[in-house]
């Protein structure tokens, strides 16, 4: 067995996983749903449309390099984590949920989140849930933009 972290069993709303032959005892229960999105007890939002696992970074402002730096230092359950890409948090724009129009499933105050990955240093896309679009910007919005990292949800055997 590899030393990576490795899901092996998965039974009703309780998730086993193996770590270089340990195991530990680990348990994600559904705490919310809206639609195809799943939110866990870990924090992890799942869309069980796209396959992608989503998970809110800190709700405060930040500027495109701190972002960056928090979703690629994430090791939480076992890493793999990115930036998304503005088609991405297109699954987060809820219409109607709130000033934001962001899913209820993401603690989130503000109205923008960074994506990546972005080849010109001087601006960077940000998407922006109270009108659904993105916004190319060489700074952060008034309110900071926020970070959430994706993978492609973990296999279940």
């Amino acid at each position: 067995m590899n030393a990576a972290l490795t899901l092996v069993l998965a039974v009703g709303l309780n998730t086993v996983f193996m770590l270089s032959g340990a195991r530990l005892n680990f348990s994600a229960e559904i705490v919310a749903t809206d639609g195809d999105l799943v939110r866990e007890s870990t924090g992890v939002i799942y869309d069980t449309y796209t396959g992608l696992e989503w998970y809110p970074g800190p709700d405060r402002g930040m500027t495109w390099p701190q972002a960056h730096d928090w979703v690629s230092g994430l090791t939480f359950l076992g890493g793999g984590w990115r930036m998304p890409e503005r088609q991405e948090l297109d699954a987060l724009h809820r219409i109607g949920d709130g000033v934001r129009n962001l899913t209820p499933l993401i603690p989130h105050t503000g109205y923008w989140v960074w994506s990546g990955p972005s080849e010109d240093k001087s601006a960077r896309w940000l998407y922006g849930f109270s009108y659904g679009g993105e916004g190319w910007s060489g700074q952060a919005p008034a309110d900071g933009g926020r970070a959430i990292a994706v993978r492609i949800r973990q296999r279940h055997y």
